[in-house]
């Protein structure tokens, strides 16, 4: 399966996450946008595993979650990757680094490392995926796309309360996903 973990954006952030993509919808055009169900924020994409690993993967990171305390998370930015050209993701993610996660994603990184997965080298870089621009992102769009990545009115904010291992399927109008576990944090 191909899978990943990650918190998933809760209310009251939820709300308001889809009251930005309703406004970004209205303004910037060729966007893809997630649907918000699929809202979270990745802590270790996987890719393709079977079964038996993603049972390893969990009990790897089971200590790790039981240990971490709900933590406060806030949605204040929005950006793209890449940082210049032409964007692949549009994100939504924190103005200041939010050191409960970023030590969550760090240590599940070391445990399964540890356990043989291959684990990203990069900097952990807390973000939700807002939408994907399409092959057709015109110039205006990406203008446009510019315009609100200046806003400062963006404030999505919720209590994480868990980590998800969640499946991803292709689908028409973008992956589906389905949790297949959820662990609560202390």
């Amino acid at each position: 399966m191909r899978c990943f973990l990650a918190v998933p954006i809760a209310e009251p952030a939820l709300a308001a996450v889809e009251r930005l993509q309703a406004e970004l919808r209205e303004r910037v055009a060729g966007v893809g946008w997630a649907r918000p169900e699929t809202l979270h924020l990745t802590v270790h994409f996987f890719g393709q595993i079977d079964e038996d690993r993603a049972a390893t993967a969990l009990n790897g990171v089971t200590p790790i979650v039981e240990r971490t305390p709900p933590f406060d998370v806030v949605l204040d930015r929005v950006g793209a990757f890449p940082e210049k050209g032409i964007p692949r993701v549009l994100w939504l993610g924190p103005a200041r680094e939010i050191p409960q996660l970023t030590a969550l994603a760090l240590e599940c990184r070391a445990v399964l490392a540890a356990s043989g997965f291959e684990v990203e080298p990069r900097r952990y870089h807390a973000h939700c995926t807002l939408g994907r621009p399409r092959r057709n992102f015109s110039s205006d769009a990406s203008a446009a796309w510019a315009a609100a990545s200046a806003w400062d009115r963006v404030n999505a904010t919720f209590t994480a309360s868990r980590l998800v291992l969640y499946e991803s399927r292709p689908a028409p109008g973008g992956a589906r996903y389905t949790e297949r576990s959820s662990l609560a944090f202390a």
